[in-house]
């Protein structure tokens, strides 16, 4: 007994020293780094105690430090001093108070916070490693303790305090996720966060050099970058930080709160604290929602579709513009985008004429379009798509009474696993112009065809001419270039303008002749839907509308 008692009595004074160390200016210690931040690609590094401010421990790369002269030294010294205070009477209970604390590390079961300055590459402001967490019996390149890493470069920057807050927020995520429900946040929600907290604290008040103003003009340069995709890229932050910022305009600082608080990570976490708050919308319309507001950004168009942050107000992405004419019969656009990714594509008239946009892809897509006549006369529409996602819109008096449309088609299909590089998936544009006619133009020319055709039919049967073809085959939504759908338009089309007023005869089964079909069911009624129990029409031509069909066509014999 005595003997175990003595043991631990020695165990006891080995660890103490640990446990109760002080820190002092001047200490030096080794350090691992990352090496794809540090600007000389180094993995260990040495580094010293300049200042200590309540729970935080400040270091500094040992032979940088050392080529400071001594009025450098002391200026930075300085910096730390304020930061250090910033962090104790701001940062730290503002998070602690509505996101979360840092986790009391397993080694050191302390309170104390590290932050190691050393020079990085390019504009890295900080970074976080998630092995300091454990022992270096798990990941053997662990500093083991609470430890944040910042740009030395930035040491004096006026926006050093929200770069410390960002790498801050992703140490308190960690807790949250990783130590409490043993799940790792996806990396664009946990750097959505960490960029929106510099704004939950104010630091972008100043918008002028501020963080937000450089990751608005990242994502300004590269707006259809994927949201979800990570990829360490300018436009990786400036896509997540914008996001972030209309997340809490339009449905509060809660959203990104709870979701943190909760088991689920990435997009179901959204949706998550969506549904808690009673939101009628999932993060899918909020995405599709959100690329709108970055085009129109405009409150005169819908709540949703503008920033309230004032700093953001004026934010608003360049579409790419296609212009079309008469002259060109076809154009054709392939692109290549990822889920999650905005594409704004702005298509406007040269001249007068009526414009046929058709959108194709493999992938379900999600396409909403503006329309414009002029500057606050948009309206925003979506693009119904079929079960082979094509989709087709139809405007007449475009380039006069319409200046353009822009489409944003976003895929919407992937929903969690997000660990780095996405697939490409790819869409396509066809559009034409055809020149416009005058509706007393169109409604003459439909008579004189009618008569025309009548005339014939009367001429074709007296003659001898053999029997009009039957509807064998169900025709349905979709179909194109199809012989069967242009006898179906022409049949269509003579039963009158309440049937089938536009009277296209294309082969084409789209939005018009679906239309024209559920008209035409719904006058037959009795014949087509009442066998089903149906009273309005499905557009669908099966076996009871091809038998109305097919026994009008025999009666007019």
């Amino acid at each position: 007994m005595k003997n175990k008692v003595l043991l631990l009595t020695i165990l006891f004074f080995l660890i103490l020293p640990f446990l109760v160390k002080a820190f002092s200016v001047g200490e030096k210690e080794e350090f691992f780094v990352e090496p794809s931040y540090d600007y000389e690609g180094r993995r260990e590094l040495d580094a010293e105690i300049i200042n200590i401010t309540g729970d935080l421990v400040f270091y500094v790369d040992q032979g940088w430090w050392e080529d400071l002269s001594a009025n450098e030294k002391r200026d930075l010294e300085a910096a730390t001093r304020l930061l250090g205070k910033e962090f104790e009477e701001k940062i730290f209970p503002q998070i602690s108070s509505e996101f979360g604390n840092p986790p009391k590390h397993s080694i050191t079961g302390r309170d104390v916070l590290f932050v190691l300055f050393h020079p990085m590459e390019n504009d890295a402001r900080g970074y976080f490693r998630t092995g300091d967490q454990y022992s270096r019996y798990h990941y053997r390149r662990s500093n083991e303790r609470n430890i944040l890493y910042l740009n030395a470069n930035f040491m004096e920057d006026p926006n050093l305090p929200g770069y410390l807050a960002h790498e801050y927020m992703h140490l308190v995520t960690f807790n949250e996720k990783d130590k409490s429900y043993g799940e790792t946040e996806e990396v664009w929600l946990d750097e959505l966060r960490a960029e929106f907290i510099i704004s939950f604290l104010n630091y972008n008040e100043e918008y002028r050099g501020s963080n937000l103003h450089s990751r608005a003009r990242s994502f300004l340069r590269n707006p259809d970058f994927s949201l979800t995709e990570w990829t360490e890229e300018a436009a990786d932050y400036g896509a997540v930080n914008l996001f972030g910022h209309y997340i809490a305009d339009h449905y509060g600082e809660e959203i990104l709160q709870d979701s943190l608080g909760s088991q689920m990570t990435g997009i179901p976490s959204i949706d998550y604290a969506l549904d808690k708050h009673d939101y009628q919308k999932t993060f899918a319309e909020v995405f599709t929602d959100w690329t709108i507001a970055v085009y129109l950004n405009d409150c005169f168009y819908g709540d949703n579709y503008c920033y309230k942050h004032e700093n953001l107000e004026n934010l608003k992405v360049s579409p790419s513009t296609f212009s079309l004419s008469l002259e060109k019969e076809v154009f054709r656009f392939e692109h290549e985008t990822k889920n999650w990714a905005g594409n704004w594509h702005r298509f406007q008239g040269e001249e007068e004429g009526t414009l046929y946009l058709t959108f194709d892809a493999e992938e379900e897509f999600t396409v909403p379009y503006i329309l414009c006549r002029e500057e606050k006369e948009c309206t925003v529409k979506e693009l119904e798509m079929d079960e082979h996602g094509r989709g087709e819109v139809i405007v007449e008096n475009f380039g006069s009474q319409y200046a353009s449309l822009t489409a944003i088609p976003s895929l919407q299909e992937k929903y969690e696993g997000f660990n780095g590089k996405e697939k490409n998936f790819s869409f396509s544009w066809e559009a034409r112009m055809r020149k416009g006619i005058t509706e007393e133009e169109i409604e003459e020319a439909k008579e004189k065809l009618t008569k025309m055709l009548e005339r014939l039919e009367r001429l074709y049967y007296l003659l001898g001419g053999e029997r009009r073809k039957e509807f064998n085959n169900n025709l349905y939504y979709g179909m194109t270039d199809s012989e069967e759908v242009r006898r179906l338009q022409k049949f269509l089309k003579e039963q009158g303008d309440h049937i089938y007023p536009e009277g296209l005869v294309t082969g084409n089964f789209y939005e018009l002749t679906h239309n024209a079909v559920i008209r035409f069911q719904e006058e037959h009624q009795k014949d087509i839907l009442s066998p089903f129990n149906l009273k309005e029409g499905t557009g669908y031509v099966g076996e009871y509308t091809r038998r109305k069909l097919n026994e009008m066509i025999t009666a007019r014999k």
